[in-house]
């Protein structure tokens, strides 16, 4: 019976060890990712992997929904793991699911830039507005850990911009909470105009993490899964 207990309490060990090193060392593939935003462009200053996640779209009118298509962009490498760019059905990203993510199975070079593209459709599959980070546009905002939070009512009954990244921000300080290692892009795919009461800034919400390798992304991916 001791030498049950004895196996029990070194198995237990043994998984609470390689839990915190798998912890600690997807923490430290993440977080010692540096970078810069470079006129809407997300740019690391080292050799980094990117997982993209699509935390929500808001973009409707009484009621219906505009479908909403996005792309991810990366050293002019085009992936589009939720649905083409323009294929308003089958790459509508509006569509109240979960946050979906996508890890790129490549590492990259620094100083190679990351863009999201997006595009918003009427509800006739016409195409509305597109936007690309790799081109500077006002109607994109790109937030890092310690920018102030959103401060923009949803048009209508949509949400507002800060409910779809309330995961990310301090309460106490009104600011985002990201990781050294992520940003956030906001998408206003409605209208050209800043002060039109339709420019709410959450059409599309991307995140974007930058680690050492996909598989450290992964691993932080799992570790994130296991603490839901």
């Amino acid at each position: 019976m001791l030498k049950a207990s004895m196996q029990n309490v070194l198995r237990n060990t043994a998984i609470a060890i390689a839990t915190s090193t798998v912890l600690a060392g997807a923490a430290s593939a993440q977080t010692s990712i540096d970078f810069t935003i470079s006129d809407d462009r997300v740019v690391p200053t080292e050799d980094f992997a990117v997982k993209v996640s699509v935390l929500g779209a808001a973009i409707s009118y009484q009621g219906t929904d505009f479908p909403v298509t996005t792309q991810l962009i990366v050293d002019g490498q085009v992936y589009e793991p939720f649905g083409p760019l323009d294929d308003p059905v089958a790459g509508d990203v509006n569509d109240h699911s979960p946050p979906r993510h996508f890890i790129v199975p490549q590492v990259f070079d620094p100083s190679v830039s990351i863009a999201v593209a997006s595009t918003s459709w009427h509800t006739n599959m016409s195409e509305w507005k597109s936007r690309n980070t790799s081109q500077p546009s006002d109607m994109v905002m790109v937030l890092r850990n310690g920018d102030p939070v959103p401060n923009i009512d949803g048009f209508g009954d949509q949400a507002d911009a800060a409910d779809l990244v309330a995961t990310y921000i301090d309460t106490d300080t009104n600011t985002m909470a990201l990781d050294v290692n992520q940003a956030i892009y906001l998408f206003e795919l409605a209208t050209d105009n800043l002060n039109a009461e339709i420019a709410d800034f959450q059409d599309l919400v991307v995140l974007v993490t930058l680690g050492k390798s996909p598989k450290a992304l992964e691993d932080a991916e799992l570790m994130d899964a296991m603490y839901d």
